[in-house]
């Protein structure tokens, strides 16, 4: 313990007697020097305790920390990996830490600068450690998010009854895929089996329907609505689930250095006749998307489901014949001004949409687009797409990479029946209509050249397929969305192999396509090709809808 010695000096004039000079007390001050002496020393006492409490308080925070979440207490050989790669970024000058947190150092790439290179370290630890530098860019208000370019799009589920087992699940891999340096996350919409059965009513109502007669219409209408309602139900409750486990069993340090990205819908306006038909309260008036109280209703109710202050990503979702895009852009942006959200995205925007969002003055981070081998027309630069990207230096985030598992190793367990569906769901390229055979014909040449080429870099086809996107439009800062159920199924539990989704994301990055391979995919996929593809259908507002008239 130390010992602090205080001096006071009295002036002599200040005593009411000479004689107390000698004295330790100062009786003879006035009242007013007496109180200023005793606050002095006071506060003098009061900061030495305080320091030495702000020490102790650290010490068991990470007690705290060290017992609560034992994932952020590695190995002696995790720790060397660590520095080593940390002592590698900082060697780099064109890497900086964006943030040093318990578990890692995440590098900053210098993509907004045109300088970093795509990264591709053979010896790269497959298991953890931070990615090396040009695995992430910057984006939101003044560069202050870190974002890596291959996103983890979690493939919601709608409640079951293992419960909170499988969210446990979900937010134990996730902090994997976190301490392996993946930090951006999206919750994607469930899939197509949650809502097979209002599919295949839809279905048969089409077949029905071929007079196309005005309570056809209305009943296709009706199906499509509780279709998007059941799909939006399921989504946010596996958001509310995921989140609130993750905020649990996560240090909050950790949750700071990640990218959680949120969808948004925009409405389509119902007509009161729609309405009435179509399961809407006909008691409830059509009401105003404009007027911005019902975006931020759905952006409050968003922050409470991903427990956070503030989105880091806003991803608005594009909805045919609505004429509230503009009116919705621009109620976002006034919060993302208040502070409420950092970034704003479109999905599925066409380039006419995209161009009058542009115009209007909204500065859009990333358009979202199905993009794979077998899907390329929104990825040739040629593209109408394409070319707005280039004029406005405008990214792109691209989801299904993979096509829902075509081109992954574990498809050729799967079905002929199921792969065909999955070209109708993921592989519909608008630039050309093929037959089946044609598309099986395509997909075999493709996977016959990435099993080829999966031997001659000692990587799997996935790493390919992934490779080859990120490659492709590097210098634009491209990103991808990978889909992974975060072992919800449970498979590990029913004694099935643990979850490794990190290892083989990881993968990405250890190598480097040449050129010959590049282009050799690129004319397998049709993206190099020069052929011509009809021009994209423009953004169109159904006026026929009485709902909008005055």
């Amino acid at each position: 313990m130390s010992k602090y010695i205080v001096r006071i000096s009295i002036p002599t004039e200040s005593l009411a007697s000479p004689s107390t000079n000698a004295m330790v007390g100062c009786s003879g001050t006035s009242f007013v020097r007496r109180c200023l002496l005793i606050l002095a020393c006071v506060a003098y006492v009061a900061c030495a305790f305080s320091n030495l409490c702000h020490h102790r308080v650290s010490i068991a925070r990470t007690k705290n920390i060290n017992t609560q979440y034992p994932h952020s207490q590695p190995s002696t050989r995790s720790w060397s990996r660590l520095l080593a790669a940390t002592s590698i970024a900082d060697t780099n000058e064109t890497s900086k830490s964006a943030e040093s947190t318990f578990w890692r150092t995440v590098p900053t790439s210098s993509l907004e600068n045109g300088t970093s290179k795509l990264p591709a370290i053979a010896g790269l630890d497959r298991e953890t450690g931070p990615l090396p530098p040009g695995a992430y860019k910057q984006i939101g208000e003044r560069d202050t998010i870190t974002s890596c370019l291959l996103g983890i799009g979690i493939r919601s589920q709608a409640s079951n009854e293992d419960g909170n087992e499988v969210w446990d699940e979900a937010s134990k891999n996730c902090q994997k895929l976190v301490d392996a340096g993946f930090n951006t996350f999206i919750m994607n919409n469930p899939a197509a089996d949650d809502l097979k059965s209002a599919k295949v009513s839809t279905q048969k109502t089409t077949q029905r329907g071929r007079g196309k007669t005005e309570k056809v219409m209305i009943a296709l209408e009706k199906h499509r609505l509780q279709n998007l309602a059941l799909r939006t139900k399921i989504r946010h409750e596996a958001e509310e689930n995921f989140y609130k486990v993750l905020h649990q069993n996560t240090p909050k340090s950790v949750l700071r250095s990640c990218n959680f990205m949120v969808n948004l819908e925009v409405p389509a306006i119902l007509s009161t006749e729609q309405q009435k038909h179509s399961g809407v309260d006909e008691e409830q008036p059509t009401q105003s998307f404009g007027n911005g109280w019902m975006v931020r209703e759905s952006v409050g109710n968003a922050l409470k489901r991903v427990k956070e202050e503030s989105l880091g990503s806003v991803v608005l979702e594009y909805c045919e014949h609505s004429p509230y895009h503009l009116d919705v852009l621009d109620s976002l942006f006034e919060m993302k001004r208040e502070g409420l959200i950092q970034s704003i995205s479109t999905q599925n925007f066409p380039p006419s949409l995209l161009r009058s969002a542009l115009s209007c003055g909204f500065e859009i981070q990333s358009n979202s687009i199905v993009g794979n081998l077998m899907n390329t027309h929104n990825l040739r630069s040629d593209s109408e797409l394409g070319i707005l990207c280039s004029e406005q230096e405008l990214s792109r985030h691209i989801s299904a990479p993979l096509g829902g598992g075509l081109f992954t190793d574990s498809i050729s367990q799967s079905s002929k029946k199921k792969i065909e569906a999955l070209f109708g769901m993921c592989c519909r390229d608008k630039s050309s209509v093929v037959s089946t055979s044609q598309k099986w014909a395509q997909y075999l040449s493709i996977k016959d050249t990435l099993f080829e080429l999966s031997q001659k870099y000692q990587v799997s086809c996935e790493s390919i397929s992934l490779r080859w996107l990120l490659q492709m439009n590097e210098e634009a800062g491209d990103s991808i969305i990978v889909g992974s159920k975060l072992g919800m199924d449970l498979r590990e539990q029913q004694g099935g192999s643990p979850y490794n989704r990190q290892s083989d994301l990881r993968e990405v990055f250890t190598f480097a396509l040449e050129d010959d391979d590049m282009e050799l995919l690129g004319e397998l996929s049709g993206q190099s090709s020069s052929q011509d593809f009809p021009p994209e259908g423009d953004h169109q507002i159904d006026f026929s809808n009485k709902a909008l008239w005055i």
